[in-house]
Order: C-alpha cells, then sequence, then structure tokens
C-alpha cells in the first residue's frame, strides 16, 4: 500500500514539474516590445531628429553611422553613415524626460526625409514611448516628477519672501514643496533690465556660517536631479519659473543653503539664502490635485 502511494505522489511531482515548465515556455514577450520608428541614412546628407527633451544617451547598433549631439541645443541628434550601402542596423536614444526611443535605420542615396520632429509626432499619433525610470529618481518616475513641477509652476504661489537683486534682475525663492524624499525649489528670475540674461548656470550648495575670522567655512555641492526647464535667455523685461528637484536634506543652525544664479559673461550674479527655517516650510504635494 505504501509503495502505491508513493508512486502515486511521484506520478504527481512529474506532472506538476512538467506543467510548470510548459507554464514558463509559454511566456509570451511579443506583448512588451517596444515599436521602432523607421529612419533612412544616406553618407552625403545629414539626418537630423529633434527630441521633446534632452538626450542623455545614444547607443548606436554598428559603427557604420555616426551620431552626435547638436551643439547648439541639447535635444537634436544628427546622423550619418560612414560609407554607401550598409547594412540595415538600428539604434536607441534616452532623453532627459525618461523616454526610452528606438530606431530601425536603412541606407538610402536620396532619403525622402532629413529632419523629424518627434515633438509633433507624439501630438498627432498615440504611439506612446517606454518610460525608464533614472535610477537618482527613486520612486518617482520621469514622467511623474515633471508632474509635479509643472503643477507647481502653475499654482505659482509665494510661500516665501527670499530674493536677491542685482542690476534689474531679481531672483525669487517662491516655494519648496516635499514629495516621496525629494524636494522641490520653485526659482522665478525676472529681467526688468533692457539687456538679456544670459544663465551659466544655478548651483545648490549647503555652507557653514562663518561665526568667527578663524573659522573654515566648508562647503557641500548638491546636484539638481533633473529641472522643469532648460530655458537659458530671459528676454529684457521677460519672466522664467522654474522647478529644480533634489534628494532631501537638512540644515544645522549653523549652516545655509545658497542658491546661486550666475550670469554667462556678466557681473548681474544672485544668491538666495535659505536657513534651516525656510526649508522647514516645504509643503507635501497634494498628489490629489496634480493634472
Amino acid at each position: 500500500m505504501k509503495t502505491i502511494i508513493k508512486y502515486m505522489l511521484l506520478c504527481l511531482l512529474t506532472v506538476n514539474t512538467i506543467t510548470a515548465q510548459e507554464n514558463k515556455k509559454s511566456i509570451n514577450l511579443s506583448n512588451t516590445e517596444v515599436t521602432p520608428y523607421n529612419i533612412e541614412l544616406t553618407q552625403n546628407k545629414t539626418t537630423h531628429i529633434l527630441f521633446p527633451s534632452s538626450i542623455e544617451y545614444v547607443d548606436l547598433g554598428s559603427s557604420e553611422i555616426i551620431a552626435n549631439k547638436v551643439e547648439a541645443t541639447s535635444n537634436v541628434l544628427r546622423l550619418k553613415t560612414v560609407k554607401e550601402d550598409i547594412k540595415s542596423t538600428n539604434f536607441t536614444v534616452i532623453t532627459n524626460d525618461g523616454k526610452y526611443y528606438s530606431f530601425n535605420a536603412t541606407y538610402k542615396d536620396q532619403p525622402t526625409q532629413l529632419s523629424y520632429d518627434l515633438t509633433k509626432f507624439e501630438k498627432q499619433n498615440s504611439k506612446k514611448q517606454s518610460e525608464v525610470l533614472f535610477k537618482d529618481l527613486g520612486t518617482t518616475s520621469p514622467s511623474l516628477a515633471d508632474l509635479f513641477m509643472k503643477a507647481i509652476i502653475k499654482k505659482n504661489k509665494k510661500e516665501l519672501n527670499i530674493k536677491s537683486k542685482n542690476y534689474g534682475v531679481e531672483a525669487r525663492l517662491k516655494s519648496i514643496y516635499t514629495q516621496d524624499g525629494k524636494l522641490y525649489f520653485h526659482i522665478s528670475v525676472d529681467n526688468k533690465s533692457n539687456l538679456p540674461y544670459i544663465v551659466d548656470y544655478i548651483s545648490f550648495k549647503i555652507k557653514d556660517r562663518r561665526t568667527t575670522k578663524r573659522t573654515t567655512v566648508q562647503e557641500v555641492a548638491l546636484k539638481p536631479i533633473r529641472s522643469y526647464s532648460d530655458v537659458q535667455t530671459i528676454n529684457s523685461q521677460g519672466k522664467q519659473d522654474n522647478v529644480f528637484m533634489l534628494d532631501q536634506f537638512t540644515l544645522s543652525d549653523k549652516q545655509v543653503l545658497l542658491i546661486e544664479v550666475n550670469e554667462k559673461s556678466g557681473m548681474r550674479n544672485l544668491v538666495l539664502k535659505i536657513k534651516i527655517l525656510g526649508l522647514l516650510k516645504a509643503k507635501p504635494i497634494n498628489v490629489g490635485k496634480v493634472k
């Protein structure tokens, strides 16, 4: 009797194992495929692709094609082949907003099109790009982070009164928000002068407040994870609002956060100083009202 029971259990185990293996084989990955764009390249002419956001990464499937970002901008990719009649290949692009683009490239002496505007294409078509989660964003997806920043700018509420002026240009920290371990700084730059203001860079650093002349001042640079806008030129009598996303941090009573807005080839630099009490005024983002 025991022998019969053992035999039945062995048969049952064998059947379950075979079924499990068949189930593993039945997984269909075709539904997860990223649909590629088709593009034609040639050797004697340059093809340009305009992306909705800054290009972060490019991977070429063949050394027979060349790809470079245009120096004057960060969201235009130019491509051409190194020789005639190359084999069909592919390449991928990841942009700053976390979008993943796949392309199939074929050679053609006279391409039917040399410029591609993916900004217009995405608006006119229902095709959606796969999204990449950048490590620095944690649990917040790039599209959700952009949605938070857009909502902050749309709300445009002045929660703080921290500002800096220099020769007709004013920078103001309007608000600080917090969500999922991240801090969002809403900064507005108002150019009331008759000269354009070109932003060289905006930096964030924690600095010790000097108490005596003998004290060594320590600085810690903070790198923003992403920003809402890449605009660098603020025209005369113009204004720009931007939101910068950083990892959450705190300050001691002896420290201050410096947000420096520096003018390119100019001296109209601006410095916003935030103490611990100002940082603690950060408000949570009401996710339910974000649209």
